[in-house]
C-alpha cells in the first residue's frame, strides 16, 4: 500500500478513535452489572456507517479514509470484550448475554440496514 493510502488509513482512524473517546467521555463508566451502552452505540453507530459506505461502493480512497480509517478507530471490539468479561467475572450472567445479543445482533442488523441504505440512497459522497 501506497503512502499516501496508508496516510488515509491513520487520519480516519485517528479521527474515529477520537471520537469515540469524546462520545464514551461524556457517559459513565459502568459500574456493578450495568452494560456500557455508550460504547454500545458507538459500535451500533459505526457498524450503519460502515454499510452505508460498502453500499454506496465509494472509490478505494474514500472508503480507506472513512470505513477502514474511522469506523474502524470508531468502533471498538476490545472495549466490548473487556466489558463483557468484566461481566461475567463478577457473576452478571443475564447482563452479558444480553451485552453480546444486542452488540453481535443489532451491530449487524445496523450495517445490513446501512448497506441496503447506502445502495438506495443517491447521495453523491466526495471521490477523493
Amino acid at each position: 500500500m501506497s503512502r499516501s493510502k496508508s496516510l488515509l488509513v491513520v487520519v480516519g482512524g485517528v479521527t474515529g478513535a477520537g471520537c469515540r473517546w469524546v462520545l464514551q467521555s461524556q457517559f459513565a463508566e459502568p459500574s456493578g452489572g450495568s452494560i456500557h451502552w455508550a460504547i454500545l452505540l458507538i459500535n451500533v453507530v459505526g457498524c450503519f456507517v460502515l454499510g452505508v459506505i460498502l453500499g454506496k461502493k465509494v472509490k478505494e480512497n474514500l472508503y480507506l479514509l472513512l470505513g477502514a480509517g474511522f469506523c474502524g478507530g470508531l468502533t471498538t471490539f476490545s472495549t466490548f470484550a473487556v466489558d463483557t468479561a468484566s461481566l461475567l467475572r463478577d457473576s452478571y450472567l443475564k447482563e452479558a448475554i444480553i451485552y453480546i445479543f444486542l452488540s453481535v445482533i443489532v451491530s449487524m442488523f445496523s450495517f445490513l440496514v446501512g448497506n441496503k441504505a447506502g445502495k438506495e440512497w443517491q447521495l453523491s459522497l466526495i471521490h477523493i
